[in-house]
């Protein structure tokens, strides 16, 4: 069995229909048809059960494409490593980052991959996770990193990064009961939330940990930005949940307040997803590794304010040019 026919029983499995596939890989749709048919007639096995709408896999192609992506990804890690054999790393490698990686992590990790890998060119891909998957899968992206919160399917293999706190942030002149170990919503009057919109992975979570423990919401605004979401609550009476990484850049307190949810904790586990028949080349696992280190670093660090501002005044309080949010 040759690797090209392989890759186009792959393609095939992973769009669905003889015709996507054919022009994914650049290839007629009679070609595909006949390779795979090939396959079928010498090992005696129907892969695909052919229909006017597409195609679906039997229980011997979902099998078959499991080892077919191992063997594929063998030979992409040969490719690659002779590649490095004969020159120094170059490249192209693009990578899906959700928003909560790009204001604390995304800076030093840039540094120190632009220094120990000068001749590899990178591209970072801001989006919500739902998307960031659907890259990978059409290997527009080398990797992403996305929370554990959906199922990856067979086209996707996962490397677990690490565990975020999730924490009730709000502006830096609010006053409200603590823990040692945070804070309870609970002990809280209700409080009005800035919510990522219906269908968003965080939202049902979010959602969940309210109904789960009996939490009174005043009111909810949906607003699908982080970024906007830290600028509201640190000039309103709004509050929000939000990844500890996200919020190291305000555990100085002058802006923000910052307390980790606490009986029970709601944490968020980050997941480096990417297509199991393409294992990440030289250049992109050397990202991977500088990004772990990174994350690995920003997660030791305890997500809550360390002071309040000694002179906060209720109401707006003027925008920092230096802050993102």
């Amino acid at each position: 069995m040759k690797l090209q026919q392989l890759r186009y029983f792959v393609a095939v499995y992973e769009q669905g229909s003889f015709s996507a596939a054919a022009e994914k890989v650049n290839a007629t749709q009679s070609g595909l048809s006949m390779h795979v048919g090939q396959i079928e007639k010498r090992y005696g096995v129907v892969l695909f059960l052919r229909s006017s709408s597409g195609v679906s896999p039997t229980e011997a192609g979902r099998s078959f494409y499991r080892e077919a992506v191992k063997v594929l990804a063998a030979a992409y890690r040969a490719e690659d490593r002779i590649r490095s054999l004969s020159k120094s790393v170059t490249g192209h490698i693009q990578v899906g980052l959700m928003p909560t990686f790009t204001r604390a992590v995304l800076t030093p990790a840039l540094l120190r991959f632009a220094e120990a890998f000068p001749e590899v060119r990178l591209s970072i891909l801001e989006a919500y996770s739902g998307a960031l998957a659907n890259d990978v899968t059409e290997g527009r992206l080398d990797f992403a990193v996305v929370p554990a919160s959906f199922d990856l399917g067979d086209m996707l293999v996962a490397t677990p990064m690490g565990q975020d706190q999730e924490c009730l942030v709000c502006a830096a002149d609010r006053d409200f009961p603590t823990t040692p170990d945070g804070v309870r919503l609970r002990d809280l009057p209700p409080q009005k939330f800035v919510l990522p919109g219906q269908g968003n992975a965080r939202r049902n979570r979010i959602e969940a940990y309210f109904a789960q423990n009996q939490i009174e919401v005043q009111e909810r605004l949906q607003l699908d930005t982080m970024h906007g979401t830290m600028g509201l609550v640190a000039n309103s009476d709004w509050v929000s949940i939000l990844p500890g990484i996200l919020c190291l850049p305000d555990l100085d307190g002058e802006r923000r307040k910052v307390v980790p949810l606490a009986d029970p904790p709601l944490t968020v586990d980050y997941l480096r997803i990417e297509h199991a028949s393409r294992p990440l080349s030289q250049g992109a696992q050397g990202f991977a590794d500088v990004l772990q280190a990174e994350l690995t670093q920003a997660l030791a660090i305890p997500p809550i304010s360390i002071r309040n501002p000694k002179s906060a005044q209720p109401g707006l309080q003027p925008e920092d040019p230096t802050d993102p949010a």
